[in-house]
């Protein structure tokens, strides 16, 4: 039986954790851990459906902004999911930004953490 995943580290064994997933047949795809991002084309970035973070480790965060600013016209949410106190790291990063040049813009963020007693929290950023 064939695949309908297929999966890629984005980065040698000694760089940035990073996976890609793509899903066959169909143009979408996920990303677990967000280190380097730049071998991936923009084509590639823009097939990501959700995004899973281990921790928050800034080698597995560090291709997030690249993530990011290849998203900002992408219609359907990018889905964000990571350990407790996620939303609060996530919101904290995107207020860092200035954003009045992107008014209208269709993008939307859902983030998504779990804390210790198993409870999942969930915030959208627009």
């Amino acid at each position: 039986m064939r695949s309908s995943f297929f999966v890629q580290a984005v980065n040698d064994p000694f760089g940035d954790p990073a996976f890609y997933i793509r899903v066959a047949h169909r143009p979408e795809a996920l990303l677990f851990d967000c280190g380097d991002l730049h071998a991936l084309a923009v084509r590639d970035l823009l097939k990501i459906q959700a995004l899973f973070v281990s921790h928050a480790h800034i080698d597995h965060l560090a291709g997030f902004d690249r993530l990011l600013r290849s998203s900002l016209y992408r219609i359907k949410p990018l889905r964000i999911y990571g350990p407790s106190g996620f939303i609060e790291r996530i919101g904290s990063r995107l207020a860092g930004y200035t954003w009045n040049l992107v008014r209208g813009y269709p993008l939307t963020i859902e983030v998504n953490d779990c804390d210790r007693s198993g409870v999942r929290h969930s915030a959208q950023f627009t």
